[in-house]
């Protein structure tokens, strides 16, 4: 191999590894058992052919902090995606309750 292509194939896979270190990084931290968040921010490619065809998938229980960062970030897939049970949070963040149930509140959704 001429080193030329040695040259090429070096520059290549900076790039590819440029890209995805940027793509990740307007990512949220996925905990690698959070099966929602990995179909959102790193789904397979099995999960985009479904989504191609016209299936939708629904996410419960996200906040409403992070279906708005979805909302930002993937919004070339959100026909293909239903929140429900999304929960209110305050100005830091945190998951609003029900001062008389201790529940979490969640926004109606309308799927009773």
């Amino acid at each position: 191999m001429s080193i030329h292509h040695l040259s090429c194939s070096a520059t290549c896979l900076l790039l590819a590894l440029t890209q995805n270190a940027v793509a990740l990084g307007s990512q949220p931290d996925v905990s690698p058992d959070d099966w929602q968040m990995k179909q959102i921010y790193q789904p397979s490619e099995h999960l985009l052919e479904r989504e191609r065809r016209g299936f939708i998938n629904i996410y419960d229980s996200f906040t409403d902090k992070q279906v708005d960062h979805v909302m930002d970030h993937k919004f070339d897939r959100l026909q293909n995606m239903m929140f429900i049970r999304v929960k209110q949070t305050d100005t830091q963040g945190e998951v609003l309750t029900d001062p008389e149930t201790g529940e979490d509140m969640v926004d109606d959704d309308g799927c009773d």
